[in-house]
C-alpha cells in the first residue's frame, strides 16, 4: 500500500476471457481485492506510481478456477509417509521401509509413490510381515491400482490389496486426518499444487465428519464442502448443524453427496443396456436415495448424486427434479460424473434446474480409442451415451467441472483436449467429436458456472465488483494448434488481487 491510497494494478492481454464473452483483446484493473474495471480494449489511461501496468500481452488471462469435485482425503492418502517413487525394485522399497521401522515403536507406517508394475517382483503382504514390525504398514501405488499392506494393517483398516478407492480406505483415511503432522504436510503440498494449476476454490467431498477442518491449516483456497456418508449413515442433524457453524476462514458447508451406482467400466454402473459379459445389473435402493434427498432438500441442503450408468443418471434426475423446488432460489441439486448421458435425462435435468458436474479429463483413463471400453462393455448402440456433453449443452444445463482429485490433478489444457477435442492420450482417432463440449462452455464450467452452482456470487468472472481471482496461462487456450495447447501451463495465479503463484 502506498501513502495516500491503494495501488491499482492493470493487467492487459491479447487473450482475455472474462468468464462470459469470447476471448479477445482487453484489460482489467484491480484495486485491493476487487476488480474495478474490465474493458475489451487497451484504453486503460495513464500509468503512475499508483497505477502499475502488468503486461501479459501474449498470455491467456481468465478468472481463477474452481474444481468442483475433489477429495483432499484421497490426496492425503496418496502423499502420506515415505516417498518410494525413486524405488525401482521391491528390495529398494523394503529397505526404505525397514529404515523407518527401525526408528518407530509400533506406530503406523505409511508410504506412497511406488510403481510395482515396473518392478521385477510384485510386492506381497508377506514381504512386509517379514520385517517383523509390531504396527501397521500400508501404502498405495502411484496409479491407485494396488494397496501394499502387512497383515496387521489389513486387520486394522479392514482393507486388502484391492482397496484403492477412498471409500474402501475410510478407516485409514480417518487415521491420517487425525494425524496433524501428516495432514499439515499434505495440505501445504495440496494447496501449492492447486495454486500452480490456477485453482482458487474447490468443492471438496468429505467423509462423514468435517471435524478435521478445525485443525487443518488455514489456506488461501476457498473450500465449499459436501458430506458423503461412508462409515456411517447420512446424519441429517449434523448437516443442519454445519449450516449454522462458522468454520475456519475460507471453509463453508455446501451440502450432501450421495453415491448412486458404481463404475460402468467395472460393470457396476446401473445401465439400460445389458453388460456384454452377462453380469447382472447392480441392485440399487432408489427409494432410500429419494428419502435422503427429500430429507436434505426439506432443510435447504442441496444434494449431489454421483452416477455413471445411464439408468442411474435418469433415476437421479427424476429424484432431484421432484425435490429441487424445496430448495431456496440460487441453491442447486447436482449430478456428478455423468459418464453416460441421454438427451431425455439432460432435458429432465434442465427442467429440474439440476446442475451437471462432469469430469472433463476422464476420457484420459483410456489410453487410446483402440483400448477404450465404451464400445465393448455394453452393446454398441449405447456407445453414443458415453461422455455426451453436447446433450447437456444443448439442454442449456448449468455445467460445472471437477477432477475427482486425486484421480486427476486439475489441468485445464488437458480438460480441453479430452472434452472439447475428444482426444485420447495416444493415437489419432478421437471419441465422437460431435458430442464434445464447446470450448467456451468448458472454460465457463470451471469459472462462472462453478461458482454460481455453489452460490458464490462474487467470483467466477472478471466483471467490475468481482473478487480479483485470476489464472494466467502462457498460451491461448482456445487455440486450434495442438502443440501449443499441449505446452500450455499456468504462469501466475492471483487471489484477492495478490500474486500467490508464479513460474
Amino acid at each position: 500500500m502506498l501513502k495516500g491510497g491503494i495501488m491499482e494494478k492493470i493487467i492487459r492481454t491479447n487473450y482475455l476471457f472474462d468468464g462470459i464473452h469470447p476471448v479477445q483483446k482487453g484489460h482489467i484493473v484491480m484495486k485491493d481485492d476487487k476488480i474495478i474495471a474490465k474493458e475489451f480494449n487497451w484504453d486503460y489511461g495513464l500509468i503512475s506510481d499508483k497505477r502499475k501496468l502488468l503486461c501479459y500481452d501474449d498470455d491467456f488471462v481468465m478468472p481463477g478456477l474452481m474444481d468442483n469435485h475433489v477429495f483432499f482425503s484421497g490426496y492425503l492418502r496418496m502423499q502420506a509417509g515415505i516417498d518410494l517413487s525413486d524405488c525401482h525394485t521391491k528390495a529398494e522399497a523394503l529397505a526404505k521401509i525397514k529404515a523407518v521401522a527401525a526408528k518407530k515403536h509400533g506406530g503406523p507406517i505409511y508410504f506412497h509413490g511406488f510403481d510395482c508394475e515396473t518392478w521385477p517382483e510384485k510386492p506381497t503382504s508377506q514381504d512386509l510381515d517379514d520385517l517383523n514390525y509390531s504396527g501397521a504398514i500400508s501404502g498405495i501405488d502411484q496409479k491407485r491400482s494396488y494397496c501394499w499392506l502387512n497383515n496387521y494393517a489389513k486387520a486394522r483398516y479392514d482393507l486388502d490389496e484391492t482397496g484403492t478407492s477412498a471409500e474402501a480406505a475410510v478407516k485409514l483415511i480417518n487415521e491420517l486426518l487425525a494425524d496433524k503432522k501428516e495432514l499439515t504436510a499434505a495440505y501445504q503440498q495440496y494447496e501449492k499444487t492447486l495454486l500452480a494449476c490456477g485453482v482458487v476454490a474447490t468443492k471438496e467431498i468429505v467423509f462423514d465428519s468435517a471435524d478435521y477442518f478445525t485443525w487443518r491449516p488455514e489456506g488461501k483456497i476457498q473450500t465449499r464442502f459436501y458430506i458423503q456418508a461412508v462409515a456411517e449413515s447420512l446424519d441429517i442433524p449434523r448437516l443442519i448443524n454445519y449450516q449454522q457453524t462458522t468454520f475456519p476462514k475460507n471453509v463453508t458447508f455446501g451440502g450432501a453427496k450421495i453415491m448412486v451406482d458404481g463404475v460402468v467400466a467395472e460393470e457396476t454402473g446401473d445401465t439400460y443396456g445389458a453388460y456384454s459379459s452377462g453380469i447382472d445389473q447392480p441392485q440399487i435402493d432408489y427409494n432410500k436415495i429419494a428419502y435422503l434427498v427429500k430429507a436434505c432438500n426439506s432443510q435447504n441442503i442441496p444434494c449431489c448424486l454421483t452416477t455413471e450408468g445411464d439408468k442411474a443418471a435418469a433415476k437421479a434426475a427424476e429424484i432431484l427434479a421432484q425435490n429441487s423446488k424445496r430448495l431456496p432460489n440460487g441453491v442447486y441439486n447436482s449430478i456428478s460424473d455423468l459418464e453416460m448421458i441421454t438427451k431425455e435425462t439432460a432435458q429432465h435435468m434442465a427442467e429440474g434446474k439440476i446442475v451437471a458436474e462432469i469430469y472433463p479429463q476422464v476420457l484420459g483413463l483410456n489410453e487410446s480409442y483402440e483400448k477404450s471400453y465404451m464400445e465393448k462393455v455394453l452393446p454398441y448402440k449405447y456407445a453414443s451415451r458415453f461422455f455426451n456433453y453436447r446433450a447437456l449443452e444443448e439442454a442449456n444445463i448449468l455445467i460445472t467441472s471437477g477432477t475427482d482429485l486425486p484421480l486427476f490433478i486439475t489441468n485445464l489444457p488437458e480438460a480441453i483436449m479430452r472434452s472439447v477435442w475428444r482426444r485420447f492420450p495416444q493415437g489419432k482417432k478421437r471419441w465422437q467429436e460431435e458430442n464434445g463440449l464447446n470450448c467456451l462452455s468448458l472454460l465457463q464450467s470451471f469459472t462462472k458456472n462453478a461458482f454460481l452452482a455453489n452460490g458464490i456470487k462474487d467470483c467466477g468472472t472478471l466483471l467490475k465488483g468481482q473478487k480479483a481471482h485470476l489464472a494466467i496461462f502462457n498460451e491461448d487456450l482456445t487455440t486450434q494448434d495442438i502443440t501449443r495447447l499441449e505446452q500450455a501451463k499456468v504462469i501466475a495465479t492471483y487471489i484477492d488481487g495478490q500474486l500467490v503463484y508464479q513460474v
